[in-house]
């Protein structure tokens, strides 16, 4: 049975994630449940609101991907598209509206 508004495949990772408000400068950080090409699953402690627009950046293993570098740096937009009550807390459904990818400088 498929999930509504799933169109992408899932892939259960668990790589450290920030989140960041517009107007803060502290992130609330968390660790990703799953990730997709369009979006996010993670676990937060702080309560989001449905549609929040909120800076992230997603800390990948550069093993995963063969690179030589410890590790690589994912910064995206994103929008908060659902948010369930958990027992640890908040888990956040978020869609990733753009993204870059950077790499560790000498």
């Amino acid at each position: 049975m498929a999930l509504s508004g799933r169109k992408r495949k899932r892939v259960a990772v668990h790589w450290p994630v920030r989140l960041w408000r517009q107007q803060e400068t502290a992130p609330v950080e968390s660790i990703t449940e799953n990730l997709s090409s369009e979006g996010l699953y993670c676990i937060t402690r702080e309560p989001f609101k449905q549609g929040e627009r909120l800076q992230c950046e997603i800390v990948i293993p550069g093993e995963s991907f063969g690179s030589p570098e410890p590790f690589l740096r994912l910064q995206c937009r994103v929008t908060v598209k659902r948010v369930e009550h958990v027992h640890r807390g908040f888990g956040l459904g978020c869609h990733i509206e753009d993204y870059s990818l950077t790499m560790p400088q000498p």
